[in-house]
């Protein structure tokens, strides 16, 4: 997978390379919901993928949630969120609340690492988003295994 931003005023190249495996690409699913299921609707989109697919993923895994008016942006959005540092957190402080809860909550899953039960299922829950209609929300879930092979190149 490859994508780019430009940015102005720039001459410089950063190359973010994730090197994901095949098992952490298992929960991976999009969906739109109408816009009356609203952000609970997100969360328990979140949940279902992760409670029934996560543990052949290799966790605790990386969760990157993208939200956006197709399902394609929100699909970019949601690799792009997984290359974010471990423990960083969204600008906007209801998205950074939002990943920490759905953190929090992801852990109490008791999936545990390798899926052999404990209270480390995911490793963080990194959201992106995008302007959108107000007529659908479109949400992506990815996610990275607990190697996490990510690096950037300059």
């Amino acid at each position: 997978w490859v994508t780019w931003d430009i940015i102005p005023d720039n001459d410089d190249a950063e190359i973010e390379v994730y090197m994901a495996g095949g098992g952490c690409t298992l929960p991976g699913r999009s969906k739109v919901l109408m816009p009356s299921e609203g952000y609970e609707g997100v969360v328990k989109f979140v949940f279902e993928n992760i409670s029934t697919l996560a543990v052949n993923a290799c966790p605790p895994v990386l969760v990157g949630v993208g939200i956006a008016t197709s399902v394609e942006t929100a699909a970019v959005l949601s690799r792009k969120a997984i290359l974010r540092p471990i423990g960083s957190r969204h600008p906007n402080p209801k998205a950074a609340e939002l990943e920490v809860r759905l953190e929090e909550g992801l852990n109490r899953l008791g999936i545990g690492p390798q899926g052999l039960t404990g209270n480390s299922s995911v490793m963080g829950v990194h959201i992106e988003s995008a302007a959108r209609h107000p007529s659908t929300i479109g949400v992506a879930v990815s996610t990275g295994c607990w190697a996490h092979r990510r690096g950037t190149l300059l």
